[in-house]
């Protein structure tokens, strides 16, 4: 019927994903009203787009063969922020190193994908999905982690995005919205009626597709009602002033909520491809990263001990510099850890070196944690839900042990 693919449209065109499960606004508003209890544990993945640089990221100025590969663009013992004498943090991140010193920001070093592609679209579809080498799966790896907990709410997933990304692709309830005013529909330039005549189109159908629309808006309802939602941040935490701090700022809000959220995905678009004028772009960049995550961990204050962040991304950079002052695609990366109950104030994973014979291809730094292993262990710990199932085809380790 035409009007059923007219309402699908118009759902999908305000940043709402189907929600398609039974949904109560009242006992939402209940528990808004308590806030945020400890022991409601929240996943949050941050995903660089772009194939962030791992050897810039946390470089390992304690390799010999590391300022040889990255020539000019190689950073110094003076320039980053040392972490154990062979690995450091890039300059920009120096407002994590307290968390790390305090056991809260952990590294796993040469994380990626064994099932390479160098294509961004390829590589970001595989760790959505967590199916390397299969372009055909239908649901990504954290929709399929949400089907797995019980108790199902509408608010329990929020993607900070342009649109449904590939992470939550699948029949699971996902509100999605680059900021939580989007969820209002008068942010889009209409006109304020314009709303009123869109929920009573939905409250006119009696389908499934009337009742998802009933329910969107009732989440919508609730969010604006919250008034964690619309709070200062808290302890004096300032957030930068660019995407990544604008999303951050508001998972803690989403959080200090108390509506039941356990996954939160954060999109960074940003300017991670850096082939060229490497060191410029990372320095903005990573210093947007580290001063959004340190402004997090503050503004959480004791509420990051139920919190765990996973920042990642599609693949790494080549091992040396290129002929533009930045490097190509590459494989492994460096993934950051937050949280206030990890075992932090380490780097995980094997090192595999960089020489001629230990570079994959001769090129790149070689993967030593599939990363499908990190998901599984943030899947398990965070949202409780045995990741056996979620990677079909594969069946993860024992995990890192990162997430206590």
């Amino acid at each position: 019927m035409a009007w059923d693919l007219s309402r699908r449209v118009f759902l999908k065109g305000f940043g709402f994903a189907a929600v398609g499960v039974g949904f109560s606004p009242s006992s939402l508003m209940v528990r808004a009203a308590e806030g945020a209890e400890a022991g409601s544990r929240v996943f949050v993945h941050v995903f660089l787009r772009g194939g962030a640089d791992g050897l810039g990221l946390v470089p390992p100025v304690g390799d010999p063969d590391y300022a040889p590969l990255r020539g000019g663009i190689a950073l110094g013992r003076n320039e980053v922020v040392d972490l154990d004498g062979f690995f450091a943090l890039h300059g920009g991140l120096a407002p994590l190193k307290p968390l790390f010193s305090d056991g809260k920001l952990a590294v796993v070093h040469a994380v990626g994908n064994y099932d390479l592609s160098r294509s961004h679209f390829d590589a970001q579809d595989f760790m959505e999905t967590g199916t390397p080498a299969n372009k055909t799966t239908a649901t990504g790896w954290l929709d399929r982690s949400i089907a797995a907990i019980p108790g199902r709410e509408v608010t329990q997933a929020v993607s900070f995005s342009a649109q449904l990304t590939r992470s939550f692709l699948g029949g699971e309830p996902v509100l999605v919205a680059q900021t939580l005013a989007t969820f209002d529909l008068r942010a889009r330039n209409w006109r304020p009626e314009a709303g009123t005549l869109v929920r009573a189109m939905y409250d006119a159908d009696q389908s499934d597709v009337g009742r998802i629309g009933q329910e969107t808006f009732a989440a919508m309802d609730v969010l604006m009602r919250t008034p964690q939602i619309t709070a200062a941040p808290l302890n004096g935490a300032v957030y930068p002033n660019a995407s990544v701090g604008t999303s951050l700022r508001q998972a803690a809000q989403v959080i200090r909520a108390g509506l039941g959220t356990r996954c939160i995905f954060v999109n960074v678009g940003g300017a991670f491809d850096t082939h060229s004028t490497q060191l410029l772009n990372n320095q903005l960049e990573f210093s947007r990263l580290g001063d959004a995550l340190a402004a997090f961990a503050q503004d959480l204050g004791p509420l990051l001990d139920d919190v765990v962040v996973l920042v990642s991304t599609e693949f790494g950079r080549a091992a040396f510099v290129n002929g533009s002052a930045g490097t190509d695609h590459g494989s492994a990366h460096a993934a950051l850890v937050m949280g206030g109950r990890i075992r932090g104030g380490r780097v995980y994973g094997r090192w595999p070196g960089l020489s001629k014979s230990q570079l994959y291809q001769e090129r790149d730094l070689a993967v030593t944690t599939d990363f499908r292993d990190l998901f599984a262990e943030m899947a398990r710990a965070q949202l409780g839900v045995d990741p056996g199932a979620l990677f079909p085809g594969y069946t993860p380790g024992p995990g890192l042990g990162i997430v206590a």
